[in-house]
């Protein structure tokens, strides 16, 4: 079984890459392809596209772990924590930082979590995922379209699972210290057992083709705006926001960190290009305030 889930989210990033790709109009982008192996179990894949014309820098991350611990990011909201025989943890994580202010950093990730009993087989299970939108310079349209989309894809599968799945979205990527929520949110789940395998695996699936519709439809009406000095330095001060919730907050890093996973891989999802500023001017203040009532607003269609 393994293996044949594990094809289908290889199928994922291969379909998330040679989209993004397409983006990529610079011969001089640096693109890395790196397969490795983990020496406690599992093995993966990172590609990381940077320095082009597009992204500042994009990871589009495979990966497929076992092991015999779980982490305490994983134990927080586990189904079930006897890992007597091991674990099995498979997926995808995607975070785009485009060069253009006006193009959105967008995150998606989907992941399978198997229990394995003594012969090494998968007996319990359960999947989470979920993607996410943060915008520098914001537009109504395209923030509504995001949310529009996943409730169209989600109301395939059961129609309680948008409200419930934007609200743990609006609270899971918040960042206390600051007040403020990351971005305009998206879908957050976790947990999700009520599935067998293969319609899990399938509904992971739909969530990430949906979260690439969605996106590219943002990045080809915005790629081609032109933009100024103030809004890249905007854009950069904003990315210190993004850089402190993965560090400090978020789960999946934690879990990749306590799981002894790779940490190039882990850590690809930070911007490659970055400012924290003591004293704001009154051109960031402006546009700060813009973005401040538009990321704080609930946006569940």
């Amino acid at each position: 079984m393994t293996v044949v889930l594990e094809k289908h989210f290889k199928d994922i990033q291969s379909t998330i890459y040679n989209n993004f790709k397409e983006l990529e109009t610079s011969k001089k982008a640096n693109i890395s392809k790196d397969s490795w192996k983990r020496p406690e179990g599992g093995q993966g894949k990172t590609i990381v596209m940077a320095d082009g014309n597009f992204f500042d820098n994009c990871a589009i991350n495979y990966s497929s772990i076992r092991g015999k611990d779980l982490p305490e990011a994983a134990l927080a909201n586990s189904l079930n924590k006897d890992t007597k025989f091991g674990y099995q943890a498979m997926g995808v994580s995607v975070i785009s930082h485009p060069k253009n202010p006006h193009v959105p950093t967008s995150h998606m990730n989907v992941r399978f979590f198997g229990i394995l009993d003594k012969t090494g087989n998968i007996k319990d299970w359960w999947i989470g995922g979920g993607y996410d939108l943060t915008p520098f310079i914001p537009y109504q349209q395209d923030i509504l379209d995001w949310h529009q989309t996943a409730k169209q894809n989600l109301d395939n599968w059961n129609n309680s699972f948008y409200k419930v799945f934007s609200d743990n979205c609006n609270n899971y990527f918040n960042i206390p210290h600051r007040n403020e929520r990351r971005g305009v949110g998206g879908i957050f789940f976790d947990n999700i057992s009520e599935f067998n395998v293969e319609d899990s695996i399938n509904f992971l699936k739909s969530v990430a083709l949906c979260y690439l519709e969605s996106y590219l439809k943002i990045v080809n009406t915005r790629k081609v705006q032109k933009f100024s000095k103030v809004e890249k330095d905007f854009q950069l001060l904003r990315r210190g926001r993004y850089a402190e919730f993965n560090l400090i907050y978020d789960r999946g890093t934690a879990f990749g960190l306590q799981s002894n996973g790779r940490i190039e891989s882990i850590l690809a999802s930070l911007p490659s290009s970055v400012k924290w500023s003591y004293k704001k001017n009154k051109e960031y203040k402006s546009l700060e305030k813009k973005l401040l009532k538009v990321i704080n607003r609930d946006w569940n269609v």
